[in-house]
């Protein structure tokens, strides 16, 4: 952990900008932030988070292997 930030998976952070989002630490959970619309989400947990981009992922994978 870096002296005042926090640091987080690369996974989580590239595979949330494929959605166009990021995340941004709120007291000690995260919102997800809208790259395009800056729109910020409720906040959730860092364990919470990994399992939408999972369900997101397998989704994308579904509808790609349709296509």
């Amino acid at each position: 952990m870096c002296k005042g930030g926090f640091l987080l998976d690369i996974d989580i952070i590239s595979g949330l900008y494929h959605y166009g989002l990021t995340i941004i630490k709120y007291e000690q959970d995260y919102c997800l932030v809208d790259l395009k619309t800056q729109e910020i989400y409720e906040k959730m947990s860092i364990y919470y988070i990994r399992r939408l981009l999972r369900s997101w992922n397998k989704h994308r994978k579904n509808i790609e292997s349709v296509i």
